[in-house]
């Protein structure tokens, strides 16, 4: 009986901050330069992926953005992103994404914990954005979600959601930021059992993130932010972000970062100690006609113990 199945996939695709509550494959990270610092970009420009990290700041979009991303990682687990930006003069911005995430061969097992075929789940998550300056200093943003997950081909859940965010520049060098997601967000799941289809609901944890980002410094980025995540039981987790960017004489970057989460789990215990992971990554970018560049990221992800480890690939491209 594979109605099981669905009580242990979202402990399945992404064992990590907020892994064992629904939409756990988008919380892992959309592309290689968000991983690479640790998350901590709700204040940070990263082009090509502005939804993802914060809605407001599509205002810095200044030209048509494309970004790309393919992350191949341990256990069968694979996350695609896609994200579209387009300037709205004279302060504004539009962008449409999409967030694919899932795990092939998944061992199967019934109530009696017997093996039985193994299966595939996916999320997959369609984003429609907007962003206005308000001014030299405010801008805002919102995200329209629309979400969905399978697991195997008997149950299918779909979901309609939205996030809320602000970028606020103290200076030139400094930018406050903040975000609200998943606002009203669930899986409204039908499931098939024998000739009956039953429905139920799971509900998104709420998330609530703000941070900075600082360029003060010769040829160094310092990025920092702050998580809080209430779950459906009303459970608190907080996780804390900060990240580092070296530009080198060639442009090339290299990008160090660390999360550290604390809280409730799942498990109804909770996590003490540092519990830090550290992140690590590289960008190139790449001429490829006149001021026109293609640029590579690059992350490693060492994975949690028994994980191994997985590979991060985004590029991105203004024209």
């Amino acid at each position: 009986m594979r109605g099981f199945l669905i009580i242990i996939f979202v402990n399945i695709v992404i064992a990590d901050y907020g892994g064992g509550y629904a939409g756990s494959g988008f919380r892992y990270g959309s592309n290689a330069r968000e991983f690479s610092l640790a998350g901590a970009l709700v204040a940070a420009k990263t082009p090509g992926f502005y939804a993802f990290s914060n809605p407001a700041l599509l205002q810095f979009a200044r030209h048509n953005q494309i970004g790309v991303s393919f992350q191949k990682m341990s256990l069968d687990r694979s996350i695609q992103s896609f994200n579209y930006a387009k300037r709205l003069p004279p302060n504004a911005g539009v962008g449409l994404a999409i967030l694919q995430s899932g795990t092939d061969n998944i061992q199967g097992r019934n109530l009696m914990n017997q093996e039985t075929e193994s299966f595939s789940a996916k999320e997959i998550e369609g984003i429609m954005s907007f962003g206005v300056a308000f001014g030299s200093k405010l801008a805002l943003g919102i995200n329209i979600k629309a979400v969905f997950a399978t697991i195997d081909k008997d149950y299918k859940g779909n979901g309609i959601s939205g996030d809320i965010g602000f970028i606020y520049k103290l200076n030139r060098r400094l930018l406050i930021g903040g975000i609200m997601k998943n606002l009203n967000a669930s899986y409204n799941w039908k499931v098939i059992i024998g000739e009956e289809e039953r429905s139920y609901e799971e509900k998104f944890p709420r998330s609530y993130s703000l941070g900075m980002a600082y360029s003060g410094l010769k040829r160094i980025s310092l990025f920092f932010q702050e998580d809080v995540m209430i779950t459906p039981n009303d459970d608190v987790n907080y996780r804390t972000r900060i990240g580092s960017e070296f530009r080198l004489a060639n442009k090339t970057k290299l990008r160090f970062g660390a999360k550290q989460a604390r809280g409730a789990i799942p498990s109804g215990t909770i996590m003490n100690g540092l519990n830090i992971k550290p992140t690590f990554g590289v960008g190139v970018p790449f001429k490829i006609w006149q001021r026109q560049y293609i640029n590579l990221d690059y992350a490693l992800d060492p994975g949690s113990v028994g994980e191994g480890l997985s590979h991060l690939f985004s590029f991105s491209l203004k024209f």
